[in-house]
């Protein structure tokens, strides 16, 4: 196969746009994935430590260690997250459920059918009763949740219930708006699902990507933005890494592009 069949013709079209010749074009797409490495390692990393942070201010704000689990409803969140939260409960019996050997998945039915499985009972039947009788953590709750949850959160709905009361100490600078939070968090999150889908990140998009990181590199439990943080310390090597990647990649749009 020719490396065009790989990458397919229509996928190289944005970078021949840019390009004199399919060559360079290839080039310029593998660097493009270089770039998706390392911010999507960058943006792993910050999101790993939102969701811990927001979720320690909400568990000591409203007095609630497991506000995630079934029957909790401290925290006052809208239906939209209410309802993610409840799907991320699902997933977390489905994760518990699929590390079982057959013979073990087998035998739950006994407990899920105590008077024995329905005759004409689908697989997929038998299988949601067995996940229902599993009991998950909170923490196992908080790893089927996704970054679109958290930064709802920062989101205008929430100003009042959550960022003023709670979600600002994730952010502890006084001179900082839940709006700069919000626009950075949106940008970051736009930025992530470009690169799970292998979709090129450049130009404008590129550059409010890195200044959206970077303010957040920056904001995340600094109580004056540009002193040094334990989050800054814990990402000092993929941020590195992305800088490198960043110059490098620029370097390589400036050799292989017509511009």
């Amino acid at each position: 196969m020719r490396e065009i069949d790989y990458i397919s013709e229509e996928r190289l079209k944005t970078f021949e746009r840019h390009t004199d010749n399919r060559e360079r074009a290839i080039a310029l797409h593998n660097h493009t994935l270089q770039l998706g490495s390392s911010l999507m390692s960058m943006i792993a990393l910050f999101e790993l430590s939102l969701r811990n942070g927001t979720n320690h201010q909400l568990a000591r704000y409203f007095g609630e260690t497991d506000w995630m689990l079934p029957g909790n409803s401290t925290v006052p969140l809208k239906k939209f997250e209410r309802d993610t939260i409840q799907r991320a409960t699902q997933l977390a019996r489905k994760a518990t459920y699929s590390k079982l050997s057959h013979k073990e998945k087998s035998h739950l039915d006994v407990f899920a059918f105590p008077g024995g499985v329905p005759i004409g009972a689908s697989h997929e039947t038998r299988v949601r009763a067995r996940q229902k009788l599993f009991v998950v953590s909170h923490g196992q709750i908080i790893s089927q949740t996704t970054l679109s949850f958290w930064k709802r959160l920062y989101s205008p709905e929430y100003d009042n219930d959550l960022w003023k009361t709670s979600l600002k100490r994730v952010f502890p600078d006084k001179r900082l708006k839940r709006s700069h939070i919000s626009s950075s968090l949106e940008v970051v999150y736009s930025t992530r699902n470009r690169v799970a889908h292998h979709e090129p990140v450049y130009g404008d998009r590129l550059e409010e990507a890195m200044k959206g990181l970077e303010f957040l590199r920056n904001a995340l439990g600094a109580r004056k933005i540009g002193e040094e943080t334990t989050f800054k310390r814990f990402s000092r090597v993929q941020y590195l890494r992305l800088r490198m990647d960043y110059e490098g990649f620029l370097a390589a749009w400036r050799t292989l592009t017509k511009c």
